[in-house]
């Protein structure tokens, strides 16, 4: 039994239809039993054209600080892949969601090396301070 339903009709009566090929991977299709329709099981990169290994790394050198040139670069040298400065912006901004609850964690864990503890806590509990030490 698979854990998710038809994206159109969102029917759970689904079966296995055969498998889809392209350049980049193989994935298992689906057909609803409803309403006929045929599908891929959503995993967050349908219709994407590159490897997701490739779209993940892209996204974390753009997030880790490299210019959207110099990713674009990379890419081409190391893995041949031409893919425009545009795309890898677009890949940020549609996979970031993925990425803020890692990103903000960093974020906050710097945030607290950097700023005294009383700065940290002021306002949480209407001007009240607690006396908690991250380190």
């Amino acid at each position: 039994m698979v854990s998710f339903g038809c994206p159109q009709c969102h029917a759970s009566d689904i079966v296995k239809r055969g498998k889809r090929y392209n350049k980049t991977r193989v994935k298992q299709l689906y057909r609803c039993n409803d309403c006929r329709s045929v599908f891929v099981e959503p995993d967050g990169f349908e219709r994407m054209r590159f490897n997701k290994e490739k779209i993940v790394r892209a996204i974390h050198m753009h997030e880790d600080g490299m210019s959207l040139s110099k990713v674009q670069n990379h890419l081409w040298q190391h893995d041949n892949i031409k893919v425009t400065r545009w795309t890898i912006s677009e890949w940020t901004k549609k996979y970031s969601i993925f990425l803020k609850s890692s990103s903000s964690r960093a974020k906050a864990r710097n945030q607290r090396k950097d700023t005294p503890w009383w700065k940290i806590h002021q306002g949480k509990e209407k001007g009240l301070l607690w006396f908690k030490c991250y380190r």
